[in-house]
């Protein structure tokens, strides 16, 4: 005859033997609805759009709506095909700690999204290690940002498995400068870096709109405007 009563004891013993199904259960469920919600929403075609995700354990993109707006209306004087910019909070904290933080991302870059990063350490270190960090050194070379003295992050990554030979490049620039991130209570700029997705797909337009971000930022050009949180189009 089965055993129907109902204890402490064997519900804590069922915990202990199956704990692990039910959380793998519930990380791909997050991750597959996720996917889903990612590649079904109504948008704008991500070539026409610059997508900045504010990758940290807490972030506020109300604030930047009116740099948002500042980028969209003087980007589209290069890019006539833009039509939107958007900051977005991406919540991300140490990977060993918080599966999630890393699944989520995973589905984003997987789909192409996200343009620009504000990222913190372990942000960095995650889009770093996906491959995901485009090379700024001939950009910044060419006077990308150079008026702002935005100190460069290297990296160094393996780029021969076989034979086990590195290269190092500038994966970032760091933000501690960029205070009005903090004062507007958007972001928290110390110890976070500035990347530029590698697998976007409008870079160029990308990182022109970043110029006007940093400018207004950097010289005070901006307001807060919380009362919306709509993308910018």
């Amino acid at each position: 005859m089965p055993i129907t009563k109902f204890s402490w004891a064997r519900l804590r013993e069922h915990i202990r033997k199956f704990l692990w199904i039910y959380l793998v259960g519930i990380v791909v469920c997050l991750f597959g609805s996720n996917l889903i919600w990612t590649m079904t929403r109504p948008q704008v075609p991500i070539e026409q759009a610059v997508l900045v995700y504010m990758a940290d354990a807490y972030s506020n993109p109300d604030p930047l709506n009116g740099i948002a707006q500042d980028m969209l209306v003087r980007g589209q004087e290069f890019d006539e095909t833009l039509q939107q910019v958007e900051f977005q909070s991406l919540q991300f904290t140490d990977p060993n700690t918080d599966y999630t933080s890393s699944m989520v991302m995973m589905a984003r870059l997987s789909t192409g999204e996200g343009d620009v990063f504000l990222a913190n350490e372990d942000a960095l270190n995650y889009l770093i290690g996906s491959g995901a960090a485009l090379p700024l050194d001939d950009y910044v070379a060419n006077g990308w940002l150079s008026q702002y003295d935005l100190e460069p992050y290297y990296a160094t990554v393996v780029a021969d498995e076989e034979t086990g030979e590195t290269e190092t490049f500038m994966a970032a620039l760091r933000l501690d400068e960029v205070d009005a991130l903090l004062e507007l209570e958007a972001f928290n700029n110390e110890g976070a870096y500035l990347v530029i997705a590698s697998n976007g797909t409008n870079i160029e337009t990308s990182m022109k709109t970043v110029e006007i971000m940093i400018e207004d930022l950097m010289e005070g050009n901006y307001h807060v405007s919380a009362e919306s949180t709509e993308p910018v189009t």
